[in-house]
């Protein structure tokens, strides 16, 4: 018989259990690296693509605001200049 006592049994079935499982986490790291990969990939893409909108969308509505702030003063002035310009008519 190829094992003798159950203590040899014992020690070949961890054997293989032990095997099988470096194998399994071998595999699995293996699976989370090409994940880990992708989302690399993907986080620099939606990265490039938030800098496009900021550059696109965000900055001109930021400038117009800042136009705005300047020229709010100037246009109020100008509407209470007319008014008071028609009340004295």
């Amino acid at each position: 018989m190829i094992f003798e006592t159950p203590k040899e049994t014992l020690y070949i079935v961890l054997t293989i259990a032990v095997a099988l499982l470096t194998i399994f986490i071998s595999v699995t790291l293996i699976y989370l690296t090409l994940v880990l990969r992708d989302a690399g990939k993907i986080l620099e893409k939606v990265r490039d693509t938030t800098e496009k909108v900021n550059a696109f969308v965000i900055k001109p509505v930021k400038l117009a605001s800042t136009i705005v702030d300047y020229l709010r003063p100037i246009i109020e002035g100008a509407l209470e200049r007319s008014v008071g310009r028609r009340r004295k008519k």
